[in-house]
This record gives C-alpha cells, sequence and structure tokens, in this order.
C-alpha cells in the first residue's frame, strides 16, 4: 500500500527524510490483529471494545462504549490531532437502526518527541470512549435481549518504525440490567478529559506575521504563573516542533506559537486544548485576523 495512506507528509521534510528509513519497513503492510468477538491482539498492543451502561438499554438513554489499548512498552498511538507525523485512530461503528453513534471523547494527550518531530498521542493504557445515543426508533424486537454493536478500527502504532494495523470487533450489550464491569476506567477517562471553557471576550487569536498569537481568559485562578502545554486541535496549523513561547498578563494567558511552513488549513475558530499536568481545558478560539496566503500545492 501507498506510504502516504499511512503517514502524513510532515511540514519539516528534512525531518521527513531522516525518518523514511526506519518508517518505510513498518509501513509496508498493514497489520490484522488476532481475536474473536470483543478483543484484537497484536505484536504491540492488546485492544478490547468495552461497554458502559449502567442503567441497561432503553430509547431515551446513552450508552457508552469505548476501545480500549494496551501499548506494549515504547509503543504509541496518537490524538486527533497527531502533531508532526502519525494518523489518529478511526472507529467505523455498524449498528441497529435507531442507535446513533457519537464523536470520539478523546482523552488529554501528552507530547511525543521522536527525533526532529513532535507528536501527540497516548502511550500505557488508553480508552476512546464513543456516547451511543438511543433514540425513541430503536425496537429490539420481540425476542431481543441485548444491543449488538460492531466496530471496524484502525491505528497507526509507532516507536523508532510505525505500523499500521486494525482489527474488527462484536460486542451484545444486555438489554436489562447493568453492564459496568469496566465503571473505573470510563470514570477515570472522563476525568482525563479536557473541561470545556468558554471563549471570554479577551480571549482570541490574532495573527502576526508567521506566528499565532493566543489570549485565553477565564483559566482556574490557580493555574496563574504556571506554564501550560498547548494543543490546537486542527492539524497542520502549527508548527509542533518549533519552540514557542508564553506569558500570563494578569489572569490572561497568553502565547506565540509558530505557523506550519505548509500551513494546509485556516479555520475560522481555532479550538485549542491547554493543560497542566493531567488537567486539561479546551477553548475555542475566534480568528481576529485574515490568514497568510498558504504555500501553493
Amino acid at each position: 500500500m501507498p506510504l502516504a495512506l499511512f503517514l502524513r507528509v510532515p511540514r519539516l521534510v528534512p525531518a521527513l527524510l531522516l525518518t523514511l528509513a526506519t518508517l518505510g519497513a513498518g509501513l509496508a503492510q498493514a497489520q490484522s490483529g488476532v481475536g474473536r468477538g470483543a478483543v484484537v491482539t497484536t505484536a504491540q498492543a492488546r485492544t478490547e471494545l468495552l461497554a458502559h451502561a449502567p442503567e441497561g438499554v432503553a430509547p431515551g438513554r446513552t450508552v457508552w462504549v469505548g476501545l480500549r489499548i494496551e501499548h506494549k512498552e515504547h509503543w504509541h498511538t496518537y490524538w486527533k490531532n497527531p502533531g508532526d507525523s502519525g494518523l489518529p485512530t478511526e472507529l467505523q461503528w455498524t449498528l441497529p437502526p435507531g442507535v446513533q453513534a457519537g464523536e470520539i471523547a478523546w482523552p488529554l494527550p501528552k507530547k511525543l518527541p521522536v527525533g526532529p518531530l513532535m507528536n501527540y498521542g497516548y502511550e500505557g493504557t488508553l480508552l476512546l470512549p464513543v456516547p451511543l445515543t438511543i433514540g425513541s426508533d430503536f425496537k429490539p424486537g420481540l425476542l431481543g435481549q441485548d444491543l449488538a454493536v460492531q466496530l471496524r478500527a484502525s491505528w497507526l502504532i509507532c516507536k523508532t518504525e510505525c505500523i499500521p494495523e486494525e482489527g474488527e470487533y462484536t460486542l451484545r450489550i444486555p438489554l436489562r440490567g447493568s453492564t459496568a464491569l469496566h465503571a473505573a476506567l470510563f470514570d477515570a477517562t472522563q476525568q482525563a478529559q479536557p473541561r470545556p471553557l468558554a471563549a471570554a471576550p479577551a480571549s482570541a487569536i490574532r495573527i502576526q506575521g508567521q506566528n499565532l498569537q493566543l489570549a485565553v481568559a477565564g483559566l482556574p485562578e490557580r493555574l496563574r504563573g504556571q506554564k501550560l502545554e498547548a494543543f490546537p486541535e486542527v492539524a497542520d496549523v502549527v508548527n509542533p516542533a518549533a519552540p514557542w513561547t508564553q506569558r500570563w498578563d494578569g489572569a490572561v494567558w497568553t502565547a506565540e506559537l509558530p505557523l506550519a511552513p505548509q500551513r494546509s488549513a485556516s479555520p475560522a475558530v481555532l479550538p485549542v486544548v491547554l493543560a497542566s499536568g493531567t488537567q486539561g481545558w479546551r477553548v475555542e478560539l475566534p480568528v481576529r485576523d485574515a490568514w497568510p496566503a498558504t504555500a501553493a500545492p
């Protein structure tokens, strides 16, 4: 399969040339996991489709499902914006009529330096939770005892080399009774979600030359004076590996991030996740200035 299917072209062309030798062997073939039902295992990770339905399954309720990825040591997968290289995990659902899957509730990522690149993603044990909305038109049938959930997942897992992997999963969630065996993991993952932060009038992005100037008001007072990590949700806007600056102007956190040399997106609103340790806040920042022209393809 073509390399482009698995690796977004990094914005640092010299870095791409440096990493092609190590990436090429791992990207040559996609690996399908070995497993049946809800568990798929590869040489780099054990993955499992989990459910959390403590009040059962019924119209008007929300049921949570999630893909748990247990990475082998030194391996990682990617956030929704993978950074300089990589691809986010993708989940494709097959569900009965009347059941609708929402978006992945991405946990707070971490920065993963790989040579000259800076990526955003996860190591260790990860849960990617997704809400299932049970609509009023969901009809399990007279003899129906459970909700059948099917998932096809694909992910890029990397160490010094990268390997595209995929798996197919089937899970049946009882309609009656409680499904809460993994409640602690779902609760911990919910606590790791970035908290929504309303964009105050002073919160915005200005564009100065080839830099984004962020201003964020309304963050918790205890954060003042501390350094934060910043994760833009839209890929190919900033240069993840480039040095950047930040400071506090009273109660307003400000930062200056270099634009990507080959920027491919010009959003009117840029969602940004700010992190301090294991806590994060997500704010949607309006862009007040016109974007510079992008490079010709």
